[in-house]
């Protein structure tokens, strides 16, 4: 029975992905995706939803095969703790790239969800539901809390770990199946014009901006050099994909052309091995980057600090409450909720007025700060936290932190600040 409601909840969380920030960077692909089905038939649209569902629940899959790996060799488990490796990150930003490059018509294969019986478009209608679950899993959603603590939990039976991962991939996928099978639904899409040229474009950029916010983790992983280096790669890359499509619709044939062909892998194979040095990792202590998080110089910013397991012991001996922001700058819904719901006047107002002191865990490199999730019975991320001075913690419900005002307040009136003890 608890496996039962933990599906459900996975596939409820995996619908609620599809409004998450963290999903609307490639929203637009399925938007195009259905704009193109109008013309289409019936049969053929129902292929397409199918192919995407396939592309989501076996990259989850994927998933899942990689987290029983980890909890065999007893590593820290996390949702989202991919991230963490610079390589995966990297391969991200150059996946949504080439596909921006795509949308803008640098090179030409056909990625849309309309293509009917063609391979290329169920293959294109594949890619989106493995695309959509890569930048879809760095990031939480309410509810699915449940599911993936369950699949995560080092108790949990490997077969227990796909099913709740394949449960959110299939979560993920409804509004598509929805579109491909309920008659009807695909005449709130306007059909496809000339406006369609545009719309193409504006995914283009759209996909470019989210290989951009990637590109700001990779550079919080890898040395000056290193990041730098895949810049170039990403050029080489660009190169490569254009050289693809002049030799795709050049007329030249026969031994030319395989010729010509073969150059497009000899130059993206030799790029990387000149300018992927993903394993520069970047090396700065805790307070050496300190100063990253806030301006202290701004009175109308909170004066975040980095987490260590010392400034919560002095805060505990002080009997100081502290507030604990677990993020990463992979995470885009981190850093949306921070805007609308930590970084707001009556926030700053109570932190001031009861002297909670703000403090920030940063999971974009340090693998083992998971440990601290895993105590909350937490593994995905935004978590907010208010640990008291008395060994208890007051733990935020999944989402924005609406009652976090509320909260501060009540942790104030329990550990005054007139009563905090000077060190």
């Amino acid at each position: 029975m608890e496996l039962l409601t933990n599906i459900v909840a996975g596939i409820l969380g995996g619908l609620i992905l599809n409004i998450m920030p963290c999903v609307l960077p490639v929203l637009a692909f399925k938007v195009q995706g259905w704009v193109m089905q109008s013309s289409v038939s019936t049969s053929d649209r129902r292929k397409d939803a199918l192919a995407f569902t396939a592309g989501a629940v076996l990259t989850f899959i994927g998933f899942a095969a990689l987290v029983i790996s980890i909890r065999a060799a007893g590593d820290p488990l996390g949702w989202g703790i991919q991230m963490q490796n610079s390589g995966f990150v990297a391969f991200l930003v150059a996946l949504l790239f080439a596909f921006g490059l795509n949308a803008v018509g640098v090179f030409e294969i056909s990625f849309s969800m309309g293509a009917g019986q063609s391979g290329h478009g169920l293959w294109g209608s594949f890619s989106h539901g493995a695309l959509i679950t890569l930048v879809s899993t760095p990031c939480s959603a309410p509810i699915l809390g449940g599911a993936t603590a369950a699949a995560l939990a080092k108790d949990a039976s490997w077969y227990e770990t796909v099913v709740l991962f394949s449960s959110i991939g299939f979560g993920l996928s409804l509004p598509v199946l929805a579109v491909g099978f309920i008659p009807g639904a695909i005449k709130l899409f306007p059909k496809p014009g000339n406006w369609m040229n545009t719309f193409k474009l504006l995914v283009g950029f759209t996909l470019f901006g989210a290989a951009v916010f990637y590109y700001g983790t990779l550079q919080e992983q890898l040395t000056t050099v290193a990041a730098n280096d895949f810049l170039w790669f990403l050029l080489a890359l660009s190169i490569s994909l254009w050289w693809f499509e002049q030799v795709r619709t050049s007329q030249t044939q026969g031994v030319m052309r395989r010729a010509k062909m073969l150059l497009v892998p000899l130059l993206i194979c030799s790029s990387a091995y000149m300018f992927l040095n993903l394993d520069e990792r970047r090396s700065s202590p805790i307070e050496e980057t300190e100063t990253s998080l806030t301006d202290l110089s701004d009175p109308t910013r909170i004066k975040w600090q980095l987490y260590t397991e010392a400034k919560h012991q002095q805060a505990t001996k002080r009997q100081q409450p502290i507030l604990v922001d677990f993020t990463a700058s992979w995470c885009v819904n981190c850093k949306a909720f921070k805007k609308t719901h930590l970084e707001v006047d009556e926030v700053k107002r109570v932190l001031a007025k009861t002297g909670i002191r703000p403090l920030t865990v940063d999971l974009t490199k340090d693998d083992s700060l998971w440990k601290l999730l895993d105590k909350l019975g937490r593994n995905g991320i935004p978590v907010y936290v208010i640990y008291l001075p008395d060994g208890s913690f007051d733990l935020l419900p999944e989402g924005p932190p609406l009652d976090l005002t509320g909260r501060l307040e009540a942790a104030g009136k329990k550990f005054p600040k007139s009563k905090f003890k000077k060190l």
